[in-house]
């Protein structure tokens, strides 16, 4: 392993060690020696100070090398703690936004919900929601609702720049508690930038000394977090006393970071004048928070001065000194090898995988974490590239990232995905900074690597929940609005523009809207509104109004007072709802009420005339014809059913006539009694019975319950078909039924599900390419993928219809066809309010038959009319009937088409025209044709190419009937 660091000199750095030599008068006999003794102690007495000198300067080194790995650890450590409180902060804020749109979000859930989230946070105290004026409006503590925070910093400076996001602010003391607290906030934001509250977080600073406290710095050490303001946030050990006091006019601040954002120095503190070998660095994502180390200088140099002293003392005896000098030397050795041990434990107590690599990226050290993360040795890492270790699709984006990272010279951050040894995937945030030499090169990196896999998770379930919220409201035709009383306009969610048949992002008076109002709803609605403005009272009405397409439409509206801090109202929000559907259904069912009565009383007149009447029919009637009681025993069987079945009168009476029955049949008989016969539903079925030959005859029955006046069921009566015959002529056509439905089915499940995760992974694909730099055609491939998906869903959708249109039961009623068709193209308006298309309709077009069916038949042809005339600088759609003839007509000015290919039309996937031209699936009018015709009617078109089209449609003069205008 190879690690860096820079040193730097301290004031006695260079300062040589002497020490006095002592002298006696020499004997002229004992003068060589004596000069042999000065020469070899001048001699001795240099290499002695020579080695000392050295080895100080070895020990200043040591102690700034030791000092600036601390310093980077306690700065990545304290930057991956701000960072976790701040992706936390997010998706509290997240969280709460999806509480608030699902529904009303009270108190007890807010503290829940915060609660919820300081379990994962021992680093924080509490958290709590700031409004946009300031006021607390959630608390995870109880009793802080509605207290004002609005002159502190980290709410002012969020309202000051609609730019801030995340900010840690300089110390405060607590105003309840009176300790000294950090204070992080996350801004929170509406899609325009405007502050729609705060979260904030208080941060324990005793928990960043917990964490300090077990790097040994010796008993003159300590770490302190500063403020760029020059305020002190925390310290270790601590100091109370010292907690949140400006030191801004220390060296600190006024000299070295002026000068670069990180470094280190040997000089006496600012804060308690302890001379240490200090070591500072700004941390590299927070750049407002400033984490210093300081050693004391003294330890440092403590070692050296020993061997200055014991040098000095065994200076007079050459052999002794030079022993205890090597001896020195491999003590000082030792402790250097102490050093690089202690910054590994350091590593290895680390919380996230720590990792060292030389300039090109390649391993050269990675602490135990590794192994625990993806299950492998550490050995498996070591002289490999950190892109290697990576997921296979996350290798390109890291290695380029470390590049460019290189090149410039900067720290590098990226989330990736490392692989287990079991297979999984976890997400990781790898974060390295490089380390210079004197010259300024990087000699190496120092990374840490943070597991974030839960977090992610989080993260793509709240997308999910919000897309599924978003698409619920539009299924719900539900939306929001928000009125600004100073502005007297109206801003709304798509949901609720799309109500009023308004454009989507449309920000209208609120006047122009209530002129849309009948004049029935005008005054109720003014004065609730005026209400609330005033005195804050909400409201909840229903109200009519014309959309400006001339859609009549029914919508209820809620909505309540929002107050500034003074308590005026300065807007109102709220929710709106589409409720036409509702209201015409009551409507209806108030109408059927009416006539419900009358009906009774006259079905009671009739119902004794009609049991007379029912034997003398039911003894002609050539189907057998049978009744029992409420419990199922046979009453009653009709001359038929005993030609069928041999035997006379009463006989087959109570429970005998199951001796005629299939045994295989009579469990399904039984399990249809027990599923509607004890609620009176109408069931029906296939049975065999024995004939009078001795021979099983197939037969089909229908059984319905007659009631009495109060509803219970007084008999039941079946009628009996025997199929025998049919059912050998249509074993054809019961092969052909079950291909179109094991068809259908292999459609709705087998296509559908594939074409969901095509569109899935290409919208995923979008993303990743949308990422990349720019250049090359893969955001066109995916974007082509996702089109023809939707496109092949239409396809799947339309086949699916024509299929439901052969088999859905026709319930037949009266239909407005004027209406309908006013309906359908008012909603085609209201979808692309810029075309310029003129329309006329009959009125009173009236019709008897299935309307959900009816429907469909107009959606397709005006909406291939609307369609085809889009090229027109003025469209033109005219829906009317030929009375003489019993049809209808949809005609337009568009594209038209050539006769000769009018044998062709009304099949399924047949075009007469480009996709690229006029998209669709050529299904509509197959769809149509197949409507009409089970309605007993004909469809039929004529047209010319660039003049137009005409589709007529017509219904059997039983069925359709034209109310004149």
């Amino acid at each position: 392993m190879t690690r860096q660091a820079s040193s730097g000199t301290g004031p006695d750095a260079g300062r040589p060690t002497t020490s006095p030599a002592g002298s006696a008068t020499p004997a002229p006999r004992s003068l060589p020696l004596a000069w042999v003794v000065v020469a070899f102690a001048l001699l001795t007495g240099g290499l002695v100070a020579a080695a000392l000198v050295h080895l100080r300067m070895e020990a200043l080194r040591s102690g700034e090398k030791l000092t600036r790995s601390l310093t980077h650890v306690i700065a990545e450590q304290t930057s991956r703690t701000i960072q976790t409180i701040d992706q936390r902060l997010q998706l509290v804020a997240a969280q709460l936004q999806g509480l608030e749109a699902a529904g009303p979000l009270d108190e007890a859930t807010a503290r829940a919900t915060l609660r919820g989230h300081l379990t994962a946070l021992p680093v924080v105290r509490a958290i709590w929601m700031l409004d946009p004026q300031g006021r607390i409006v959630w608390d995870s503590d109880v009793g802080n609702g509605g207290v004002v925070l609005a002159d502190r910093e980290y709410f002012q400076v969020h309202l000051a720049s609609r730019s801030s996001a995340f900010h840690v602010a300089a110390p405060i003391r607590s105003r309840t508690m009176g300790n000294w607290t950090i204070i992080a906030s996350h801004a929170v934001r509406s899609p325009t930038g405007a502050l729609r509250g705060v979260l904030v977080a208080a941060i324990e600073p005793a928990y960043l000394r917990d964490v300090w406290r077990p790097i040994d710095l010796g008993p003159d050490g300590a770490i302190t977090l500063f403020h760029r303001g020059g305020r002190m946030m925390a310290r270790s050990p601590s100091w109370p006393v010292r907690t949140g006091q400006d030191f801004s006019g220390i060296s600190l601040f006024t000299e070295r970071l002026p000068v670069a954002p990180e470094g280190i120095y040997t000089g006496p503190s600012g804060i308690d004048g302890f001379a240490r070998v200090i070591g500072y660095r700004v941390l590299p994502m927070y750049p407002d928070l400033i984490a210093a180390v300081g050693v004391s200088r003294a330890e440092v140099l403590a070692p050296w001065r020993r061997s200055a002293l014991l040098a000095a003392a065994l200076w007079l005896v050459a052999v002794a000194a030079a022993g205890l000098l090597a001896r020195q030397v491999r003590r000082h050795a030792r402790r250097l090898s102490e050093s690089e041990q202690r910054f590994r434990d350091l590593a290895q107590a680390m919380p996230q995988i720590v990792f060292i690599t030389d300039p090109r990226g390649v391993v050269q050290f990675v602490n135990r974490r590794w192994s625990d993360a993806t299950g492998r040795p550490v050995q498996a890492a070591i002289g490999a590239s950190w892109h290697e270790l990576a997921h296979a699709d996350d290798a390109a984006g890291v290695a380029r990232s470390l590049s460019e990272a290189a090149a410039a010279g900067e720290p590098v951050q990226r989330e990736l995905r490392l692989r287990a040894s079991d297979g999984s995937l976890r997400w990781q945030l790898a974060r390295a900074v490089p380390v210079r030499d004197r010259s300024g090169a990087v000699v190496a990196w120092y990374g840490t690597s943070t597991d974030i896999h839960e977090l992610k998770m989080a993260q793509e379930r709240l997308e999910r929940q919000a897309h599924l919220l978003g698409i619920a409201g539009r299924l719900a035709r539900l939306g929001g609005w928000m009125l600004d009383l100073d502005t007297g306009r109206l801003t709304w969610s798509d949901e609720a523009a799309e109500v009023l048949d308004m454009p989507p992002g449309s920000s209208p008076l609120a006047e122009d809207v209530l002129a849309l109002l009948r004049p029935d709803s005008q005054a109720v609605v003014r004065e609730a509104i005026r209400a609330c403005a005033e005195q804050g009272r909400p409201f909840d009405l229903e109200m009519a109004l014309d959309t400006p397409a001339g859609r009549p439409v029914w919508i209820r509206s809620i909505g309540q007072a929002v107050r500034d801090a003074s308590g005026r109202v300065v807007q109102l929000q709220g929710a709106q709802q589409d409720i036409t559907q509702r209201v015409r259904l009551l409507a209806e069912i108030q109408s059927l009420n009416s006539g419900l009565e009358e009906r009774v009383a006259q079905r009671t007149r009739e119902l004794a005339r009609q049991e007379a009447l029912f034997r003398s029919l039911t003894e002609q009637a050539p189907q057998p014809i049978w009744t029992t009681d409420p419990q199922g025993a046979a009453t009653f069987f009709s001359r038929a059913w005993y030609d069928l079945v041999g035997g006379a009168p009463p006989r087959w009476h109570g429970d005998e006539w199951i001796e005629v029955v299939h045994p295989d049949d009579f469990e399904q008989l039984r399990a249809d009694w027990k599923r509607c016969g004890r609620k009176g539903l109408p069931f029906e079925g296939r049975r065999r019975l024995r004939a009078r030959d001795g021979t099983w005859h197939t037969t089909i029955f229908r059984a319905t319950a007659v009631r009495n006046e109060q509803g219970e069921v007084a008999f039941w009566i079946g009628v009996e078909n025997d199929v025998t015959d049919l059912m050998a002529n249509q074993e054809a056509l019961r092969l052909a039924n079950e291909q179109l439905e094991a068809f259908s089915s292999s459609v709705s499940h087998d296509l559908q599900a594939p074409l969901q995760r095509i569109g899935s992974f290409a919208q995923l694909l979008e993303r990743e390419v949308a990422a990349m730099p720019p250049g090359g055609k893969a955001l066109h491939y995916a974007q082509r993928i996702a089109a023809n998906v939707e496109h092949m869903r239409e396809i799947v959708t339309g086949l699916l219809s024509l299929a439901r249109v052969a088999k859905a039961d026709l319930v037949r009623g009266r239909v407005n066809l004027s209406e309908m068709a006013g309906e359908i193209l008012a909603q085609h308006q209201a979808e692309e309010p810029r075309r310029q298309v003129r329309w006329q309709i009959e009125p009173g077009m009236v019709v008897q038959g299935d309307a959900r069916l009816l429907r469909s038949v107009l959606e397709n042809l005006l909406g291939n009319a609307w369609k085809f005339t889009a090229q027109q600088p003025m469209a033109r759609i005219d829906v009317g009937a030929l009375r003489e003839r019993g049809e209808f007509f949809v005609r337009d000015n568009g594209a038209g088409f050539d006769m000769a290919h009018a044998g062709k039309l009304f099949g399924a996937f047949e075009r007469l025209h480009r996709q690229d031209e006029f998209p669709g699936t050529g299904i509509g009018l197959a769809t149509a044709a197949r409507i009409v015709a089970r309605h007993g009617g004909h469809i039929r078109a004529e047209a010319q190419p660039g003049l137009g089209a005409t589709f007529y449609f017509s219904l059997p003069v039983q069925d359709a009937v034209v109310t004149p205008a």
